[in-house]
């Protein structure tokens, strides 16, 4: 088996081994508040790794001047459209900035009612 397959394949193996321990109810079932730190770490580790990967490719650092441009265009006009698509997906699904509908809204302030 080549490199390339066994990353792919240990990928997929930790997607599904994080979707079945994330689908357990008792995780589900409590908060975990530092749980967005680790993801953030992660984020941050995946794109220093991928920027040392690219700046180690010499084919790549020798065509930059030729790729720039069309990176940049192309960057900018998928950035355009996610915002555009989410932005239509929440008045689709009447959604507010943090992915509530008007029912849960009004849910949680009873909730914070009661507990007044």
């Amino acid at each position: 088996m080549q490199y390339m397959d066994f990353s792919l394949l240990l990928y997929i193996g930790m997607l599904a081994m994080g979707v079945l321990v994330g689908s357990r109810k008792s995780v589900r079932s409590r908060e975990l508040p530092w749980l967005g730190r680790v993801q953030f770490v992660a984020l941050i580790a995946l794109i220093a790794v991928l920027g040392v990967e690219i700046g180690a490719d010499d084919k790549v650092i020798s065509s930059l001047g030729e790729i720039g441009l069309s990176a940049l265009i192309i960057t900018v006009f998928a950035l355009a459209g996610s915002i555009l698509c989410v932005s239509l997906v929440r008045r689709l699904l009447k959604l507010d900035r943090e992915g509530r509908t008007a029912a849960q809204k009004r849910t949680n302030c009873e909730q914070e009612e009661g507990k007044l």
